[in-house]
């Protein structure tokens, strides 16, 4: 079987501390939203406080099942987005196409060789 390169790997865990950077943010702004504690939330979602704590600081990503449990916790529905990169250039014109937006050797090919 074939083996992930060293840059698709790379690229993986960036999303993957996006994700759980993101999953982060969005957990501590609900809780603190409800004005609960960790340790009030943690109960209220079967799950430990050092957990919820580590979900916070974005030290875990987490699973698909968590993220269904916290939804319903507060009553929100989960939606998962497959983005496109957009981007604009100098000289205006925009567009999408799909690929990592935390790659660093991405390199656009816009045929416009100079």
């Amino acid at each position: 079987m074939k083996q992930p390169s060293r840059r698709a790997s790379r690229t993986a865990r960036n999303d993957s501390a996006l994700i759980a950077a993101q999953c982060a943010h969005r957990l501590l702004e609900l809780r603190t939203h409800t004005g609960e504690t960790q340790k009030q939330l943690a109960k209220r979602l079967e799950m430990t406080e050092s957990m919820i704590s580590r979900l916070e600081r974005g030290d875990h990503v987490p699973s698909l099942a968590t993220l269904c449990r916290i939804a319903d916790a507060f009553g929100r529905r989960l939606e998962i987005v497959f983005h496109e990169h957009e981007h604009e250039h100098a000289d205006g014109p925009r567009h999408s196409h799909p690929h990592s937006h935390h790659d660093p050797d991405h390199q656009h090919d816009h045929g416009d060789d100079e």
